[in-house]
């Protein structure tokens, strides 16, 4: 059984993240901290009895899991102290995030269910209340995320960006809440607008930008110095398997490629990611074949769109459609 590689998903994410500075969502080696007593901004129960009990009953009679699940393992973290309370790390917050992946698979309150019983079984029930609380919260903060103004590729805008988002996460999360869940993410981002503005900077040569790159990077913590030092890995892999694909070498040379440069997990890994997007280019292919049929049938609009409409609906999931939409509107 396949399972979810955190630690390769760092270095992919990483290697990403140094070239386009989107919001990193990583891990580290901090020490967790116990929760504050009180929630920030505490999520109220409706009326109709969307309580924490009610959700682990719901989510005990869920039985087959969202697609996207199958063949991996939750990721993150779920741990309680001695006294029985919720020990908040990153690894919580990563764990929430597994469970949220599946939106648009499942309804929101079917992905609360799931949770809610989860916590139930891996952690006491003080702790499992507090988990849950924390969620609550959780899904609030991302709500009002969303709200926020998306930034450009502008240094300033994405400054600006941190900034709101440092600002909201104020307002939903006590600070030690704060720390555990963003604040490697928030240093991280801090040090790619610095990167940035240096290889920006036109009043610098190379050499001068890699001195002062490497002085930037000299100041990290040890943790995140290392994690962006091996962040080129993935990159200069990447960058050889292109190669050898534009030669035409075969699947099985770039596993060996990707096995001695990343080890064998990262390797098979990867070696199912393509063929997982082989897979949909063969339906996405298949699909537009039968989209120019329908188009040039002479059929009335209305039922020309009805009939690509139920074609999306048959040939793709609800996570997929969106994607096939946007690449509609490409071509």
């Amino acid at each position: 059984m396949r399972v979810w590689l955190p630690g390769l998903l760092i270095l992919l994410a990483l290697a990403v993240l140094a070239w386009t500075l989107a919001p990193f969502s990583g891990d580290d080696d901090r020490p967790s901290v116990t929760p504050t007593s009180a929630p920030k901004s505490p999520v109220r129960a409706d009326s109709q009895g969307n309580d924490f009990d009610t959700f682990v009953a719901r989510g005990e009679k869920l039985k087959e899991t969202p697609a996207s699940w199958r063949g991996t393992v939750p990721d993150g973290e779920l741990r309680h102290d001695d006294n029985g309370d919720l020990v908040v790390s990153e690894g919580v917050r990563r764990r929430f995030d597994y469970f949220l992946s599946a939106l648009g698979e499942e309804d929101l309150n079917v992905l609360r269910a799931r949770l809610a019983a989860h916590l139930a079984q891996a952690l006491p029930d003080k702790a499992a209340h507090q988990a849950w609380a924390l969620f609550e919260q959780y899904i609030g903060y991302r709500a009002a995320l969303r709200q926020l103004e998306e930034p450009n590729r502008e240094p300033e805008s994405l400054r600006r960006s941190l900034e709101q988002r440092q600002a909201l996460r104020a307002q939903w999360f006590d600070a030690t809440t704060r720390e555990a869940f963003f604040g490697f993410r928030d240093r991280y981002d801090q040090f790619a607008l610095a990167r940035r503005k240096i290889l920006e900077n036109q009043g610098l040569d190379a050499d001068q930008k890699a001195a002062r790159i490497a002085e930037l990077e000299a100041s990290l913590p040890e943790h995140m110095r290392d994690m962006v030092a091996a962040s080129r890995q993935p990159v200069e892999v990447a960058s050889q398997v292109a190669a050898l694909r534009q030669q035409g070498a075969s699947d099985s040379r770039v596993y060996q490629l990707r096995e001695r440069e990343l080890g064998a997990e990262a390797a098979e890994r990867l070696a199912a990611l393509d063929r997982q997007q082989a897979e949909w280019e063969r339906r996405y292919r298949e699909y537009r074949e039968q989209r120019r049929a329908i188009l040039d049938s002479g059929l009335a609009p209305a039922d020309r769109d009805a009939q690509v409409e139920a074609l999306r609906t048959r040939l793709f999931d609800e996570g997929e459609l969106r994607r096939v939409e946007a690449l509609d509107g490409v071509r």
